[in-house]
């Protein structure tokens, strides 16, 4: 069958690239598969060698499962050195909370001295300026009391000063 050949529309053209970019894809996928399965072929192999060898010989014995049952290494030795460990641990954790309590009281107490501190300057400045008002006001109090040298002193507020006035000789009339 002879099909006529025509021009390659847009459509067609990005679907040949579109087509061509998914064989790539899958050729690439294809190589790393194969790749996965020799390394999984590799991996089955050293199992299998690995398998022959146990079965021929005896099994290597594992460190973790392995325990002397007398002296320095025995389990009652083991057992002693944790009961230890645990005592250290626990004296280590009461004095960590000690240390805390300590910090927590010693922190409170610099807020207490520090308030304390704030309290006595600002009454401190309170006497101060209470100190101020009162020196003012004696001043005025003394400025007020205080007679004139040239008045004539009354008999009813400085009798003895008024007796003297008038006993004095007067200046300049003399």
């Amino acid at each position: 069958m002879n099909t006529p050949t025509t021009p390659a529309t847009p459509d067609t053209a990005q679907e040949a690239a579109h087509l061509k970019k998914l064989r790539d894809q899958i050729s690439t996928d294809i190589e790393a598969m194969q790749q996965k399965e020799a390394s999984l072929k590799e991996y089955e192999q050293r199992l299998r060698l690995l398998m022959e060898h146990n079965q021929q010989g005896q099994p290597a014995p594992q460190s973790n499962q392995h325990f002397v049952t007398a002296g320095p290494n025995s389990q009652q030795a083991l057992d002693a050195e944790w009961e230890k460990y645990d005592r250290a641990h626990a004296l280590l954790e009461a004095a960590r909370r000690g240390l805390t309590d300590d910090r927590l009281a010693l922190k409170e107490r610099e807020e207490k001295l520090n308030l304390r501190e704030s309290d006595v300057s600002r009454r401190e400045g309170w006497i101060r300026a209470r100190e101020l008002e009162l020196a003012a006001a004696t001043a005025a109090v003394a400025a007020v009391k205080a007679p004139a040298p040239d008045s004539n002193p009354s008999f009813v507020t400085s009798p003895l000063q008024a007796t003297r006035k008038l006993f004095q000789p007067k200046k300049g009339k003399g």
